[in-house]
């Protein structure tokens, strides 16, 4: 029996994806797959080496990567296929790197601890599920264009999070993909306010 889940129920856990979540998402996909290739932690594997399924499911994953990095820097409308390929990849993104963060925890965790790892793991697959069942779709992906000013605020966020992470603190790579992905977008938020916020306009008294 298929289950039907009413979006206005769950819009609270609902998450929206806009330009600035997308890049600082598909920036740090980016900065951690070049980190590992140059570091020689992952290989690359010939094309017919995979099961076409999931090669199919790898180019729809780059092509969302590639699409959320274009519309951060150009103002154009997203198509409806468009926004399919971003949905696919925010949604991998979040739930490989929430389950895998949380196994990562789990495995170093005692006591009381635990719940933390294992809130993390079933809020990743609560998304898939959501995704899977239809009740997050396209219109997650939201059509605003984020500004210049925001981009460049977000690149710099990310970098610092990157190298505070992969280089200072020397942390496994699902922990820095894990901290950048949680904390670049609310680190973003605050500085946006402070620097980024426009003057108010009005007399003094």
């Amino acid at each position: 029996m298929r289950v039907r889940i009413n979006r206005d129920s769950i819009s609270i856990i609902m998450p929206q994806y806009d330009e600035i979540v997308l890049y600082t998402m598909s920036f740090t996909c980016l900065l951690l797959l070049f980190s590992l290739l140059l570091s020689h932690e992952i290989q690359f594997i010939p094309p017919r080496e995979y099961d076409p399924r999931l090669l199919v499911a790898i180019l729809i994953f780059l092509a969302g990567l590639v699409l959320s990095l274009y519309h951060a820097f150009i103002d154009r409308p997203k198509k409806s296929l468009e926004k399919s390929f971003m949905l696919f990849f925010a949604v991998t993104v979040n739930a490989f790197s929430g389950f895998m963060a949380a196994a990562y925890d789990l495995a170093n965790s005692s006591g009381w601890h635990i719940i933390f790892p294992i809130i993390n793991m079933s809020n990743s697959i609560i998304l898939f599920f959501m995704w899977r069942a239809g009740v997050l779709d396209e219109s997650s992906i939201s059509d605003y264009h984020a500004p210049r000013g925001q981009i460049i605020l977000a690149t710099a966020t990310v970098l610092l999070l990157y190298y505070l992470c992969h280089v200072v603190y020397n942390l496994s790579w699902i922990q820095t993909l894990s901290i950048c992905l949680v904390y670049s977008v609310n680190l973003i938020r605050l500085l946006e306010t402070m620097i980024l916020r426009p003057p108010t306009s009005g007399t003094t008294v």
